[in-house]
């Protein structure tokens, strides 16, 4: 609360921003990580507050910090829409940790600004082509956004700001492979194979031991002496 107030006669600051990873897998899986600023939901006009120090984080109640997460959860749940081949999508609960703002690294007592990361994950469904974001107007924040998949970074970030929807994202998804399923016809021509296969080696088998039987029979009556001039 005195952070609050001090702020809120302090001079006007440097306008935070949000920026998203959206990350993809070529199974259909997603992830996206958003750093958002804690000034764009602890007031309406993020720019009278200036950078929340790591402080005012670790020194929360763990009944505080619920609250905190909370407060992100609806700010982040009421700026971001997800559009997926132009349908609305909501996104994802997601899971909140505080961190460095000024490069990522853990929260610890000498951060002068903290920032929360927030990670929501899901999938796509099936033969999905495109994903975007809708930036509500109500956000009070620009979006910087960025794409990757299966390892490979989009080279140009996009900036989205609060009213806008993001350009579509091009999903390269590769479908799961499906084994054939053995229809009646199929079954019916395995079987036929089994039976013709069978009969064949019966009637092979036969021939060879009746030859084998008319040699010896035809060897044991020859006369003595025949096929001799």
């Amino acid at each position: 609360m005195v952070f609050l107030a001090v702020a809120s006669i302090a001079r006007a600051h440097v306008v935070p921003n949000m920026t998203i990873e959206a990350e993809f897998d070529s199974a259909g899986g997603y992830t996206l990580r958003i750093n958002v600023d804690p000034r764009t939901f602890l007031a309406t006009d993020p720019t009278s507050l200036p950078p929340v120090p790591g402080s005012w984080y670790l020194e929360q109640t763990p009944e505080q910090v619920a609250a905190t997460h909370e407060k992100a959860q609806q700010y982040l749940a009421s700026s971001l829409g997800l559009l997926v081949d132009g349908k609305k999508a909501s996104l994802p609960a997601c899971k909140i940790q505080a961190m460095d703002g000024a490069d990522n690294t853990p929260l610890t007592a000498d951060t002068q600004e903290v920032h929360l990361l927030g990670t929501a994950s899901g999938q796509l469904p099936a033969v999905s082509a495109t994903f975007q974001i809708d930036f509500a107007k109500e956000a009070n924040t620009s979006l910087i956004l960025l794409h990757s998949q299966a390892g490979k970074t989009e080279l140009r970030p996009q900036v989205v700001f609060p009213g806008e929807t993001s350009r579509p994202f091009q999903l390269k998804l590769v479908a799961a492979a499906v084994a054939p399923e053995d229809t009646p016809a199929s079954k019916a021509n395995n079987i036929y194979l089994i039976i013709t296969i069978s009969v064949t080696c019966i009637v092979i088998i036969t021939g060879w031991l009746l030859l084998s039987h008319y040699r010896h029979h035809h060897r044991a009556h020859r006369k003595p002496g025949a096929g001799k001039m």
